[in-house]
């Protein structure tokens, strides 16, 4: 009929808005499922002892059933238990805790580790992590410490620091190593690396790869107790700055021989300021470059007691001075010695020994 009006395409609209709504309306029911907590979250121990944490499984959207706790990742030696093993959530209880112990043994590797627990229920699987990091276990019979607690030297420099040791009932010898803290582009060395006696020198010598910034050293001394391998700390702080911002140069020689036994000679220093305005020396560092028999009478058979200060020490405009013409008190000054070492040095006799200098200042 040629009056007809068609009203379908009206009615198909309005037929599809009323299903996107429809659709809107239903959703996906959640599935019960548990998540896992744990406290804390990082712990640290000597070699040896265990560390204690607490897993706590929650229930979510209704969950009910037990939960079974697992561990992986611990350190080689360490052996991980839950008490309980399994916890049971239910409507009347929506979450249960369980002791995590970590034991470690008296050989397992010093380090930091990522532990994994595990909740396993029916195909319920959920996962956390705990850090624990393992120190060496420390002696009662000797004790480390590192001065200064802090040394800045611009890139490229040397830092230096005297390391002593506390004995108590303790005459064997100690070992010395950086074991953590060390930046890219340094080298640690000791001198001696094992001693008898109460100290070493250690001297961090940076690179120019070596980036800017501070970091803290760990120092380890080990040492045999009883047949047991036993260790001491400390630490100390090394700030690498950008190289310095005015040229000085240092010079210096030392009066008399070196010989093991005599006491370390003082090396007044001539610091020679060749800029055109006043200058401030914030770091000098003195070390045992080299001696003229090589290898077999090497840079670790000497050791070197740095400037105490006091710092800054201040250079007049082009000035060319000496610590001693500086007013810095003689007991002050550094100071070179040579080890009495437990091994044959007769191949130091008669060697020249060349020193190093390394510094930074600025403008006064």
């Amino acid at each position: 009929m040629r009056g007809t009006k068609r009203l379908a395409l009206v009615l198909s609209g309005v037929v599809a808005a009323g299903l996107v709504g429809a659709a809107a309306v239903y959703a996906a029911a959640s599935k019960p499922d548990f998540t896992l907590g744990i406290s804390p979250t990082s712990q640290s121990v000597q070699q040896g002892q265990s560390a204690v944490y607490a897993v706590t499984a929650a229930a979510t959207n209704g969950f009910t059933g037990a939960v079974s706790l697992t561990a992986s990742g611990q350190p080689s030696g360490a052996t991980t238990g839950f008490s309980p093993s399994a916890v049971t959530l239910s409507s009347s209880a929506s979450t249960g805790t369980s002791t995590v112990t970590v034991a470690t043994a008296a050989t397992t590797p010093v380090g930091s580790y990522s532990i994994t627990i595990t909740g396993t229920s029916g195909k319920l699987k959920q996962t956390i992590t705990v850090s624990l990091t393992v120190n060496y276990a420390l002696s009662q019979s000797f004790a480390l410490s590192v001065t200064p607690a802090s040394v800045t030297v611009p890139v490229g420099s040397t830092a230096v620091y005297t390391v002593a040791i506390t004995r108590t009932n303790y005459p064997g010898a100690v070992t010395f190593a950086v074991y953590g803290g060390l930046p890219a582009g340094a080298a640690a060395t000791f001198s001696p690396a094992s001693t008898t006696g109460g100290s070493t020198t250690l001297q961090v010598t940076t690179s120019g790869s070596t980036p800017e910034g501070t970091f803290t050293l760990y120092v380890v001394g080990s040492g045999t107790v009883g047949g047991t391998t036993k260790y001491a700390y400390a630490q100390s702080k090394l700030a690498v700055s950008a190289p310095a911002g005015k040229p000085f140069t240092v010079s210096g020689d030392l009066p008399g021989t070196l010989a093991p036994g005599i006491p370390p000679r003082p090396l007044d220093l001539t610091l020679r300021n060749t800029n055109n305005q006043d200058l401030a020396i914030t770091n000098l560092t003195v070390t045992v470059a080299r001696t003229s028999a090589g290898a077999a009478c090497a840079p670790t058979n000497f050791t070197v007691v740095q400037l105490s200060g006091p710092y800054p020490v201040r250079l007049g405009a082009n000035q060319t001075a000496s610590l001693s013409q500086l007013g810095v008190p003689s007991s002050n000054w550094p100071k070179v010695g040579m080890l009495d070492l437990p091994v044959n040095q007769d191949a130091c006799k008669n060697a020249t020994v060349t020193l190093a200098y390394s510094g930074s200042g600025q403008g006064a």
